[in-house]
């Protein structure tokens, strides 16, 4: 898993949700994410090693955002 995640902030594009791994999110939440725009570009397992989603907006962060 890539440390460099920064799961316990506000997400950058709301502001109010919490950027959640892999798993952390349910199988509902999971599905959601395989349906994302960001799908069509990059493999699933990619992903789930290297991503974080907000489940409030369901912004996407690569963990290579700017640190604020």
């Amino acid at each position: 898993m890539n440390s460099d995640l920064n799961t316990d902030k506000n997400c950058p594009r709301c502001g109010e949700g919490r950027l959640r791994t892999w798993s952390e999110l349910d199988a509902d939440e999971q599905e959601v994410v395989r349906r994302l725009p960001q799908a069509r570009y990059y493999d699933l397992e990619e992903r789930q090693a290297t991503r974080s989603w907000c489940t409030r907006c369901w912004y996407e962060s690569t963990g290579n955002e700017a640190q604020a």
